[in-house]
């Protein structure tokens, strides 16, 4: 027990370490519908998942500044912020017509690195039509620095059955306590799921549960295809596949092609008897996640 208790007071102490708030700078570039593409830096203090701080467009002595407002969500790996006012603009030229950025980005793998992109849009108060665009930040250190309590103890789950409880003996009606919601464990190439599982049949539900835009995902089970260049739906998809005796079952979801809003995503409930799991895959096209299920004996 004073083993146990001291791995899981180190566990706190090393999460509270890495959840406290502080100052924190992102460094990459904004790409607009124009094709232009400009230097771009947002420097920032987060405290309880909110942060607050300044943009820079292009570079020193043209650059505009503006104050930002967000939300930071670690363990869903995803920045969101605002530009909200502009504090100077010494100008620059430009095809695109600029507004005030409203930024939602993801952490995820890029082609060698881990990457903060998503798209961006603005407008501005009387309506105007501003240009959209996308951003993308990618030093290595700047993003660690930001999402490292979250990458140490998201890599892999392994859960057992939950040992079955015998109720006492009822004399007035008992209230059931609501069921915890399920958390949805997030996977994309480098980033893997294992689970422990106990029944002989895996069932596989898979969907798209956001914007269907025409993601299309092929799916392996032990190296044997399953579904094949197939187009995400908001109707679910169910496979009941057996699971092998002895051994390690890999599924393998291909990122055939990312839609019109990438990058590539699919929603998948895992079943094992009564329990379930929750997994979001997202990938660039080309990409891999994989899952790994081991019967107990």
């Amino acid at each position: 027990m004073k083993k146990y208790g001291i791995t899981v007071l180190l566990l706190l102490l090393s999460f509270c370490t890495f959840a406290q708030s502080g100052k924190y700078t992102l460094t990459g570039t904004i790409k607009m519908t124009t094709g232009e593409v400009f230097p771009y830096r947002i420097v920032f203090t987060e405290s309880g998942g909110t942060i607050k701080g300044y943009s820079y467009t292009y570079k020193e002595p043209d650059d505009t500044k503006a104050s930002i407002t967000g939300t930071l969500d670690r363990r869903e790996r995803t920045l969101q912020f605002k530009e909200s006012e502009i504090i100077y603009s010494h100008g620059f030229a430009t095809k695109a017509f600029m507004c005030l950025i409203d930024a939602n980005t993801a952490y995820l793998q890029g082609t060698h690195d881990r990457i903060l992109k998503g798209s961006i849009s603005s407008n501005e108060a009387d309506k105007t039509a501003c240009t959209p665009g996308t951003i993308v930040f990618n030093n290595q250190e700047e993003l660690s620095n930001l999402f490292e309590y979250h990458e140490k103890f998201d890599t892999v789950i392994t859960m057992g059955r939950k040992p079955k409880v015998v109720p006492p003996p009822v004399v007035e009606q008992q209230v059931s306590e609501p069921e915890k919601p399920l958390v949805t464990d997030r996977i994309t190439m480098g980033i893997e799921k294992a689970y422990e599982w106990h029944s002989d049949t895996v069932v596989i539900d898979i969907w798209d549960g956001g914007t269907v835009d025409g993601d299309q995902i092929t799916l392996d089970y032990n190296s044997t295809t399953w579904l094949s260049r197939y187009t995400l739906a908001k109707k679910k998809k169910q496979l009941k596949i057996p699971v092998s005796k002895v051994g390690t079952d890999v599924i393998k979801i291909l990122a055939a092609n990312e839609g019109w809003d990438p990058p590539n995503t699919a929603d998948i409930m895992l079943t094992d008897g009564k329990v379930h799991y929750s997994i979001l895959s997202y990938n660039n096209v080309g990409q891999i996640s994989i899952i790994k299920i081991k019967k107990v004996k």
